[in-house]
């Protein structure tokens, strides 16, 4: 049980690992929001796959935000008002979305692969986007806190 509560803080300890691993936990969960949505929308419903793209990746983004706003990189946010953060959030996911649309695109109709696997190849690229715009502009750089000093009397 102690190598496993070591490797543990080996990881959680080192700030670049920390945010990467949380990313991909987040990431795994708006992974099932989303795939889970487009699965629906466009096999069982019928839904043409760029709209079902665009709702099942907006369900992914909403549980994005609010996790990795207050889990992922909650230790790098900077004193910036919330209305600023939310615009960046929404650039970045704005990208995130072209480039999975594009890559859908390219790969279902260029090279007619199966929906599912081209869904999960354009998630990939997005998500290469989404963490580097996260990490660097949306909820900045980490914050270095000053270690506090007892003072005795």
């Amino acid at each position: 049980m102690n190598i496993i509560k070591n490797i543990y803080n080996i990881f959680m300890n080192n700030e670049k690992l920390k945010h990467i691993i949380r990313f991909g936990c987040v990431g795994c969960l708006n992974t099932m929001f989303d795939f889970g949505i487009f699965s629906l929308l466009n096999s069982l419903f019928g839904i043409n796959y760029i709209i079902s793209q665009i709702i099942s990746y907006s369900t992914g983004t909403l549980n994005s935000y609010i996790f990795n706003r207050f889990w992922t990189f909650n230790d790098t946010r900077t004193n910036k008002k919330t209305t600023k953060e939310i615009v960046q959030f929404i650039v970045v996911n704005s990208a995130s979305l072209g480039v999975s649309l594009i890559g859908l695109h390219i790969l279902m109709q260029d090279i007619s692969m199966n929906s599912f696997f081209a869904k999960i190849i354009s998630m990939i690229l997005a998500q290469v986007v989404n963490f580097l715009g996260y990490r660097f502009w949306v909820f900045g750089r980490i914050v270095k806190s000053i270690p506090h000093t007892k003072k005795t009397a």
